[in-house]
């Protein structure tokens, strides 16, 4: 008897407890406070996904990424290359851009511009530099020799110290697909006889002959082919 008063008096003690305690102190607990917490992420997160016949600016951003035709729209070409980007980054291939495959190919384009934002401010450093035949650096160079010094600086890369060498190892793209830090060769009936640094706006980086030092220039034939050696 005495066992069972004593329990009533305890539960009667802790429901008053519980009664005082304001709901306000208990909306800011720590399992409510991290609850609302979730909450708000998940919809700070929520990412509207990309698919075909979807239209807007955040379309053109993933063409201006996969670097096609920006069309705003996401029609089979938009699809098929991102298929292809998944594929290639082991991602899961579905065609559509989820948040996953949007980050993926901001952090590409990212990492794209800064390479050949290096590239072009090596060469730029080397500006005044004279021509000396056979030279590779730091100081003085040939034609191939300040293409291969300017890409093993800006991006580790080793590349021969011979224009057609150069060319070879490249891919072949046209003058329209050229951005500013791609490589640009000068040929004769197919001969490849100087390189260069593309500029952007018709000009190139380079240094040509004895006599001369580096600097920008405009191109000056259309016996040119263009090439990129930095990959996506």
């Amino acid at each position: 008897m005495l066992h069972s008063d004593v329990r009533r008096r305890l539960l009667s003690a802790g429901l008053a407890l519980a009664l005082s305690v304001p709901a306000t102190a208990l909306i800011s607990s720590p399992s409510f406070a991290a609850t609302e917490t979730d909450a708000a992420a998940r919809q700070a997160s929520s990412f509207t996904v990309l698919d075909r016949g979807d239209r807007g600016d955040r379309v053109l951003r993933v063409q201006r990424w996969l670097e096609i035709a920006r069309t705003g729209y996401y029609g089979k070409n938009t699809y098929d290359s991102v298929r292809d980007f998944q594929k290639r980054r082991g991602l899961y291939v579905t065609g559509a851009v989820n948040e996953r495959t949007w980050n993926a190919l901001k952090s590409r384009w990212q990492n794209l511009r800064e390479r050949y934002e290096r590239v072009l401010s090596v060469a730029r450093n080397q500006f005044g530099d004279p021509y000396v035949y056979g030279a590779a650096g730091p100081s003085a160079f040939d034609c191939s020799g300040f293409t291969l010094y300017v890409y093993r600086q800006a991006t580790g890369m080793s590349l021969p110290h011979r224009a057609t060498s150069q060319y070879q190892m490249g891919n072949r793209i046209s003058r329209a697909e050229a951005r500013p830090g791609d490589l640009v060769f000068f040929h004769s009936g197919g001969d490849i006889y100087h390189a260069a640094i593309y500029a952007g706006k018709g000009d190139v980086l380079h240094v040509s002959r004895p006599g001369t030092v580096v600097g920008r220039d405009p191109i000056w034939t259309t016996s040119v082919y263009f090439a990129r050696l930095i990959q996506k």
